[in-house]
């Protein structure tokens, strides 16, 4: 995705890692309503972002349920 503040960029990522983290821990999350507004483009990058962070939460939460 081309942004031409970087800081946005930084910003977008740390959207979509936040999103997913409420996600992992039971908050209903309605993805097309935060990309809705977003170009194209950027809610492809945005989706995507999310969903790495949320199966990033999702394994970090099965591995925490196997310890206990």
């Amino acid at each position: 995705m081309q942004i031409q503040d970087p800081q946005a960029l930084t910003n977008f990522d740390f959207l979509a890692r936040s999103f997913a983290h409420m996600q992992a821990l039971g908050q209903p999350v309605d993805i097309r309503a935060i990309t809705g507004n977003m170009s194209e483009q950027q809610g492809a990058w945005f989706r995507a972002r999310y969903e790495h962070y949320r199966k990033q939460a999702a394994r970090a939460k099965e591995q925490t349920l196997e310890v206990c």
